[in-house]
């Protein structure tokens, strides 16, 4: 099942770069969290994640791209970060297709979904 495709974006963003940026730091940040598969190359992707994205899964983030884990906090919070990405857009000025690929992004996003992901598992331990 696809949570999320460049080609959905890509008439919006203009480019395959753009429209697969914000779903590359999200499989870049599950790859460094242990929430990709063991397909997911963390290395590699630290090296130039929208290009790995592009070439490695075809412009889309499947749910086999993640660990069981790493889907159900997908389900939980996907859209949540697609909103999160148009208010660090907005915070720069700029639209959502256009956040830079530099290391100041990366850690905002990071630690976005690092929040976010904490509050998730307390979440799932006072349900039980």
């Amino acid at each position: 099942m696809s949570i999320d495709r460049g080609d959905a974006h890509f008439r919006d963003a203009g480019t395959w770069t753009k429209a697969c940026r914000h779903i590359a730091l999200f499989l870049w940040w599950a790859a460094e969290r242990g929430l990709s598969s063991s397909e997911v190359d963390a290395t590699e992707m630290a090296a130039a994640p929208t290009r790995y994205f592009i070439d490695h899964c075809d412009t889309k983030l499947w749910d086999e791209d993640l660990t069981v884990e790493g889907n159900a906090f997908a389900a939980a919070a996907y859209n949540g970060y697609l909103g999160a990405v148009s208010e660090y857009a907005r915070s720069l000025g700029i639209g959502d297709y256009d956040i830079p690929p530099d290391e100041k992004t990366q850690m905002w996003f990071f630690g976005w979904l690092d929040r976010r992901f904490a509050m998730w598992k307390r979440s799932l331990r006072s349900d039980q």
